[in-house]
């Protein structure tokens, strides 16, 4: 197997080659710019096809537990995601999970106090205001938040209208901001990707958790791991993961390699 050919670092191939031993693995995906390239509509991602069916092919292996773990909501995650997927979706940064019954987990749904979805909309109307001040933007609504997106102005625009949402929000108390690549999200729950792993840890036991990421959220997640877990961060910019990768097209040399590493032959050129 040390002869399957592939683009990944040699320290980053190490990494996955003691990480394939471990038992229970849980191998933990972000969505948008991991599995997905990043694109100007949320609504219009999906999957690269060899990571949706590298991940599938390792969730059917024992001992593996497959998630995905996203910003997202659940229905947006299941509506740009086809089946099948990853055995747990957990969304919104950790408030949501989707679990099978075999992890013998609740599964858990978004449920705001008064004071939490009045919050909401007053940080949905300053959102809105904000995208109407500034041509090329749009306002993404999810259940425990909103989110400003500027992918589609100029950059001059975006900046500006990043800058003039985080000043009015910041007015709110109890608000959570998370800037992320190109967005901004207003949320009045407080779930992070990090207590996410650590709640996947705990229900699956596992020994070992891969996670890979791209945005700043994705950070939480990071910060959580040990020594025997695996963090690969997607492109550039500061990290607390170990590793890295140029982009959501190199997922598929990760999964691929893990794959053979653990003892199912793989043909290199699929």
């Amino acid at each position: 197997m040390d002869s399957l050919p592939s683009t990944l670092a040699p320290e980053l191939r190490q990494a996955l080659t003691r990480l394939a031993g471990s038992s229970p693995l849980v191998i933990a995906l972000d969505f948008d710019g991991t599995m997905a390239p990043l694109v100007d509509r949320p609504e219009d991602a999906r999957p690269l096809p060899d990571s949706a069916k590298l991940a599938i092919e390792l969730s059917q292996q024992s001992g593996v537990v497959t998630a995905l773990i996203s910003g997202r909501d659940l229905q947006s995650l299941r509506a740009v995601h086809p089946l099948p997927r990853p055995e747990v979706l957990i969304g919104s940064h950790g408030a949501e999970r989707e679990v099978p019954a075999s992890l013998r987990s609740a599964a858990q749904q978004i449920e705001l106090t008064g004071d939490q979805s009045d919050l909401l909309r007053e940080a949905t109307k300053i959102m809105e205001q904000v995208s109407a001040d500034f041509t090329g933007t749009s306002v993404e609504y999810k259940p425990a938040s909103t989110v400003l997106h500027v992918r589609q102005a100029d950059e001059a625009t975006g900046l500006q209208a990043l800058e003039a949402a985080q000043k009015h929000l910041g007015e709110l108390s109890g608000l959570r901001l998370l800037a992320g690549k190109a967005v901004l999200e207003a949320s009045v729950l407080h779930a992070t990707k990090g207590q996410a792993l650590q709640w996947l840890r705990e229900v699956t036991g596992a020994s070992s958790l891969l996670f890979v990421g791209d945005d700043v959220t994705d950070e939480d997640g990071f910060r959580v791991l040990d020594s025997a877990d695996l963090g690969i961060k997607v492109g550039a910019g500061d990290t607390a993961a170990a590793h890295r990768i140029a982009s959501p097209s190199e997922l598929p040399a990760v999964l691929r390699f893990l794959l053979a590493k653990r003892g199912k032959p793989v043909n290199p050129d699929e």
